[in-house]
């Protein structure tokens, strides 16, 4: 095949014009050489960028309950169950715009929809500030939910775009593990706000939603204009034409196949998918104890015995020992090419500590048993985002999947906001029971579906022979068909 041969061949495989390819090595060490120069730079650049992002996701959304320990229910004069009722309409805000957010993906560039409803949602956490009661306050909350459903579930996909099957979690760990950064920060900030700064005009808890708002309005701007959108748009500032073809043959090798907007047999294929069933009960039972957690850790080691400067201070060691977790199960995970072990046993380290927290009244074992839910719980999150990108053919089908996965999981989320009652104080038996009970939930349903997901790797073995990577063309036949992930070369992550 000629040189123009190959360019128009090419050229027709990624959708671009003859003159926008070049031609570049399909093996061999020059394309691992570009390969790995392709990946440092996303590396160093889509990743901590998105990293940053969520870090201001968790910041806003998790700062009410450093909030709460610094005057916030006085100040809104909360009373019953106003401030869990508050936690709550967040997550229904949340919920309610998942799927449509994955379809308005599919219609404006990732830049765009991160960029504004970061925006939106820096707004909603600053004016917080401003809240003088109840309705208020959760007008605030259930806006900010809405909005804040921009980030977490595209970011997957956006990094589904530049990175294979097995690349993914590691990567994916990086992003949501700066939600264990934003846990330790929002304990470090709250905790300087209360010793060393005060305002004549705004409370503690007031000044905790300005200092912490007001930079994501200014990041989510920046976002409109910095972040990457697709591997055919990458800059020529950032990559060789050499590195951005090699970027797009590997989308198009990641089951990136399709170009359609909506695609109403693949949204069907993704509500009547077995998998999607396992995964959402699987992120169901992550969801209640990590909302709880999140919202509720700063009451609960006040109530450990602590005053309220120094329970906002001890929120930042369990969060550092989860930051170890996710990045190193993470990357076991990606070595191993191996999801729903990893989930089980990190789910197993989340009930030793709520073992520790119901068993004990020691203010040692309860420390520890809170730092072991956080080690436990953390990791679960890329893991299971990672898990369902990877097994999914179909750009629409695999975002359904994600939004599925992300809806049933906030939704229930909201149970975790209703457990830990002040009256149950100190010992919290109802909320650590139900957390409890939800973590066995994730292992028995991520051990099933590993083991589900392995006869079916074996079943097509033995029927269609040794899996290989699916090509463009051959995913664009799975698409067409209707079978997608069901394809004879197509091999599940277990």
């Amino acid at each position: 095949m000629s040189d123009n041969e190959k360019e128009i061949a090419v050229a027709s495989e990624t959708g671009l014009d003859k003159g926008d390819v070049v031609v570049v090595p399909q093996s061999g060490p020059e394309r691992e050489a570009i390969v790995r120069r392709l990946k440092l730079k996303l590396d160093l650049r889509l990743v901590p960028y998105l990293a940053l992002l969520y870090l201001f996701n968790a910041l806003d959304r998790g700062n009410i309950g450093n909030a709460r320990l610094a005057g916030l229910e006085e100040g809104t004069h909360l009373k019953g169950n106003d401030f869990y009722n508050a936690l709550s309409f967040f997550y229904f805000g949340y919920t309610i715009s998942q799927i449509p957010n994955m379809f308005i993906l599919k219609k404006v560039t990732p830049a765009v929809l991160v960029g504004v409803t970061m925006v939106l949602w820096g707004v909603c956490s600053t004016s917080m500030a401003a809240a003088k009661n109840y309705s208020q306050l959760v007008a605030s909350r259930f806006f900010m939910g809405i909005f804040e459903a921009g980030v977490g579930p595209a970011a997957p996909i956006i990094l589904s775009f530049f990175y294979l099957r097995h690349e993914l979690a590691w990567r994916t760990a990086l992003f949501y593990g700066s939600s264990t950064f934003a846990g330790a920060f929002g304990g470090l900030i709250a905790y300087g706000i209360a010793k060393n700064l005060t305002h004549d005009k705004l409370a503690p808890w007031q000044l905790l939603f300005v200092i912490e708002g007001i930079p994501t309005i200014f990041l989510g701007i920046l976002t409109i204009f910095v972040l990457p959108n697709s591997p055919e748009k990458l800059e020529r500032w950032f990559v060789t034409p050499e590195e951005k073809q090699v970027a797009i043959e590997r989308s198009r090798s990641g089951h990136n196949a399709d170009t359609s907007l909506l695609d109403k047999r693949q949204l069907l294929a993704a509500l009547k998918d077995y998998k999607n069933f396992f995964t959402c009960m699987i992120y169901i039972g992550l969801n209640i104890p990590l909302a709880s957690y999140t919202s509720f850790l700063p009451t609960i080691i006040k109530q450990m015995g602590y005053t309220d400067v120094k329970a906002q201070l001890m929120t930042v060691p369990p969060y550092a020992c989860a930051i170890v977790t996710v990045f190193s199960v993470c990357w076991c995970s990606d070595r191993t090419r191996n999801r729903g072990y990893h989930v089980a046993a990190s789910a197993l380290v989340a009930c030793i500590g709520y073992i520790l927290l119901i068993s004990s009244n020691k203010l040692g074992a309860n420390y520890t048993g809170a730092c072991f839910v956080a080690m436990g719980l953390y990791p679960i999150i890329p893991l299971m985002l990672s898990w369902v990108a990877n097994n999914h053919v179909g750009h629409i089908k695999r975002a359904i999947s994600v939004a599925m996965l992300n809806t049933f999981g906030q939704c229930f989320a909201t149970v975790g906001t209703q457990i830990y009652k002040t009256k149950t104080a100190p010992r919290f038996y109802m909320g650590y029971g139900v957390c409890l009970a939800f973590t066995v939930v994730m292992i028995v349903f991520s051990l099933s579906l590993s083991f589900v997901l392995k006869r079916e790797n074996a079943r097509r073995d033995a029927t269609h022979g040794e899996p290989k990577e699916l090509t463009a063309e051959e995913q664009q036949e799975a698409i067409n068909s209707g079978i997608y992930d069901n394809h004879p070369s197509f091999r599940y992550y277990i």
